[in-house]
């Protein structure tokens, strides 16, 4: 039986990190960041608490970013009509400008990955992340 090569799989991911940062640059943004304007792109808006449990992160996590991009103006507060001691965070026109060339210059890279790749490794690649983020092995 084949063994997973962790060690490996770790410093291919390193690569790949590295890459989709440099590509983020020109958007203004980092990973964390895009992660999180992708979860309030779907949602609309969310609370800090919301947003730790969705990008499974802890709640200063999400407070330090989301106070970052607050300041940046590229998400805004929300009054929360249903719990006062609360708020919600949306993106403004700034962070969608922001999110849509994110996601313009990472379909671009992710293009240039698909050249290198045959279909049935991005298959297998594809199905690796699928299972673990369903499992969150």
């Amino acid at each position: 039986m084949q063994q997973l090569n962790v060690s490996d799989l770790l410093r291919a991911l390193q690569i790949v990190e590295r890459n989709v940062s440099v590509t983020l640059m020109y958007s203004g943004l980092r990973i964390p960041q895009f992660r999180l304007l992708e979860l309030l792109d779907e949602c609309g808006q969310g609370t800090v608490t919301e947003v730790s449990n969705q990008l499974n992160i802890t709640r200063a996590t999400a407070s330090v970013q989301i106070n970052e991009l607050i300041r940046s103006g590229i998400v805004a507060v929300v009054e929360n009509e249903s719990d006062r001691r609360s708020f919600h965070v949306a993106m403004t026109e700034l962070g969608i400008n922001k999110l849509n060339v994110a996601r313009n210059d990472l379909a671009v890279m992710q293009q240039e990955l698909n050249r290198h790749y045959s279909g049935e490794m991005i298959s297998v690649l594809n199905a690796f992340a699928a299972e673990t983020l369903k499992g969150r092995h």
